[in-house]
């Protein structure tokens, strides 16, 4: 659903619900609502949101899924796993989450 959607994409990027308001030019009240699923955003906040967090438009509205994949960074920032039997601490995880960026900007 798109509020559930809306709240991964803030969640994913650490935000509050207020910067996220701020960033879009609506109150916070609002932003809740669009996450609670009390209100639905008109066509020119919907592609505000699209361009702040760089997806589609379709993808917010469920029409495009990714129900098997993950977000890689996501993955290395907040994930369960090892490296050679070993877990990373925090500061190995802020390492690998350079690489993958610094191999993603290079792609671009």
């Amino acid at each position: 659903m798109f509020k559930d959607r809306l709240r991964f994409l803030r969640e994913h990027q650490e935000l509050s619900q207020r910067e996220v308001a701020k960033l879009l030019g609506v109150g916070q009240t609002t932003y809740n609502r669009y996450e609670t699923g009390q209100r639905e955003p008109n066509l020119e906040t919907l592609k505000k949101i699209s361009q702040l967090f760089d997806i589609s438009v379709d993808y917010l509205l469920n029409n495009e899924s990714i129900t098997d994949a993950i977000d890689l960074i996501h993955f290395i920032r907040h994930g369960n796993y090892t490296i050679n039997s070993n877990v990373p601490d925090p500061s190995d995880r802020a390492m690998l989450d350079e690489i993958i960026s610094a191999i993603y900007r290079k792609r671009l």
